[in-house]
């Protein structure tokens, strides 16, 4: 009698288990096939360290400034407001005024710097649109030939870059004319595309 309940047991076990969604077909070599062709249709070879995206190489030559000499600032790593930041103390200058009944001449120095922030790795063209809130920023103006699509802040001096699912910005400051900024931020950022995001 206890060897008829155990097998009745079982029997109703194996066939309670058919229907509950489970994949009873073993995987083939071809599911196998199939699911790397998937995962490769959109290669992204960002790691999430943001310095295998900028490196000191890569900011030195767009720069021209000497490698051994700069120092980096990489605060928050691994959190949402991440940055990485490669500068240099090249004595460059700005004058501070006040008004003219108490004038007074202050001179501070500025760091010249490339600074990479708000990576993102599973970004989409509608995300990155709605991130930079292009309806809300005048200040936004279309660059072309960098990455999928690119836009440039004229207030903040930045670009932002969508291109093979990351998104990311990046600042170039090496001087006070906006114009040599720009170009060498949209410099690194090509650089950025060509050889770590394909």
């Amino acid at each position: 009698m206890k060897k008829l309940v155990y097998t009745s047991v079982f029997v109703l076990l194996l066939f309670s288990c058919k229907g509950n969604g489970q994949n009873t077909n073993p995987l083939t070599n071809n599911d196998v096939v199939e699911d790397v062709a998937a995962t490769m249709e959109n290669p992204s070879t960002f790691s999430g360290d943001y310095e295998d995206l900028l490196t000191i190489e890569m900011v030195s030559k767009i720069t021209g400034f000497d490698a051994s000499k700069a120092a980096k600032m990489h605060p928050m790593q691994g959190m949402l407001t991440e940055s990485l930041m490669y500068y240099w103390e090249n004595g460059r200058e700005f004058v501070i005024e006040k008004s003219a009944s108490n004038y007074k001449r202050k001179v501070k120095s500025r760091a010249d710097f490339a600074k990479l922030m708000w990576v993102d790795s599973e970004a989409d063209m509608e995300s990155f649109l709605l991130f930079i809130g292009l309806d809300k920023h005048p200040e936004l103006s279309k660059v072309n030939g960098v990455g999928e699509s690119a836009y440039w802040n004229t207030k903040n001096q930045n670009l932002q870059v969508y291109y093979n699912g990351v998104s990311f910005m990046l600042q170039v400051i090496v001087s006070f004319d906006e114009a040599l900024n720009k170009e060498k931020t949209i410099e690194l950022a090509k650089q950025i595309v060509e050889e770590k995001i394909n």
